[in-house]
């Protein structure tokens, strides 16, 4: 399945970067003749503005990273979790840390330990499209470390389905890998499936769904799976790598009061608060609620295109608080 969205929107960036190219040279070619118009030198400023973005959004932009910090308060958080932390991630694409961006990568492994979180949890996309893109990275991975461990779901990149050449067999032979690697690194890579946590005679489920998407985006969750064994009255959060699936399913088929996504990279576009995702996703980036349960999805680690403008990478620490 060709992931046409992503190769739409990567033909039209470089399209775009190519014209603005020829406007901001041709234009400036005029103003050095001493033939520009008033109009040249607009379309020259343009040009200048909208370069001057994309080679900021490709280096100082991408560079940027934050802690973001952010309370989910219920009267259904178990008495002996209240306090319980969580730091949250996705969209690590790490094929993309190469060269002198691999440090990029050990600082937020870095940032992650340094909360000393309770968990640890993943929301998907740690490749590109290739398990092989995983093997430089194996030690700073498996450093990640938390209390109760590091818990992790699939995103529709870490299915091997952008190998384009490749046959059906080494596609799934990919997928496996992912999977073995994920687990090697010793995470709680979760397929449909939960595990539970306890303190001090309290519980609470982590749920983690395949990846549910809309359009041309996997479809693998299997919800009655993913929720199997789990009481009506227990805390649940819910991981899924796509947000869509926050109101299409989760909502109406789950007990879940926490739901954790990333996929959409905010866009990795913002401006004035609007962000390129919004045409795609009504779930973007932050907090939703409905009710007393949340959705959080983050703008991610990463991304295929090295490109960050308004912006910044992040991962998020979530403190349960009882109401």
């Amino acid at each position: 399945m060709f992931h046409f969205r992503f190769i739409f929107f990567v033909a039209i960036f470089f399209l775009l970067a190519a014209a603005l190219l020829y406007g901001l040279i041709r234009n400036l070619l005029r103003i050095c003749m001493g033939k520009a118009k008033k109009s040249h030198w607009m379309v020259f400023l343009l040009c200048a503005c909208v370069t001057g973005i994309i080679v900021w959004g490709m280096t100082k932009g991408f560079e940027r990273f934050e802690v973001r910090h952010v309370e989910f308060v219920s009267e259904s958080v178990p008495k002996n979790f209240d306090g319980y932390r969580i730091v949250v991630f996705a969209d690590a694409h790490v094929g993309t840390f190469t060269g002198d961006r691999r440090r990029l990568l050990r600082e937020a492994v870095s940032a992650i330990n340094a909360q000393k979180p309770d968990a640890i949890m993943f929301c998907g996309d740690i490749v590109n499209r290739s398990p092989e893109e995983l093997t430089p990275f194996i030690k700073e991975l498996c450093s990640l470390k938390a209390k109760d461990g590091v818990y992790s779901v699939l995103g529709n990149h870490d299915y091997s389905l952008y190998q384009h050449n490749a046959t059906e067999q080494q596609k799934s032979a990919a997928l496996e890998r992912t999977k073995s690697l994920e687990r090697s690194f010793g995470w709680h890579l979760l397929l449909n499936e939960n595990m539970k946590i306890g303190r001090n005679g309290d519980t609470i489920y982590v749920a983690g769904e395949e990846n549910q998407g809309s359009g041309p985006f996997p479809k693998y969750a299997d919800v009655e799976k993913t929720m199997k064994d789990i009481p009506d009255s227990a805390f649940v959060i819910m991981l899924q790598h796509d947000p869509s699936a926050w109101r299409e399913h989760i909502l109406e088929d789950t007990n879940a009061k926490l739901t954790l996504s990333g996929h959409t990279h905010a866009g990795q576009f913002v401006l004035f608060g609007w962000s390129v995702s919004s045409l795609m996703y009504k779930e973007v980036n932050g907090a939703y609620y409905e009710d007393d349960r949340m959705l959080y999805v983050t703008s991610g680690l990463g991304g295929v295109i090295p490109f960050r403008f308004g912006v910044s990478r992040e991962i998020v620490v979530i403190t349960l608080k009882r109401k």
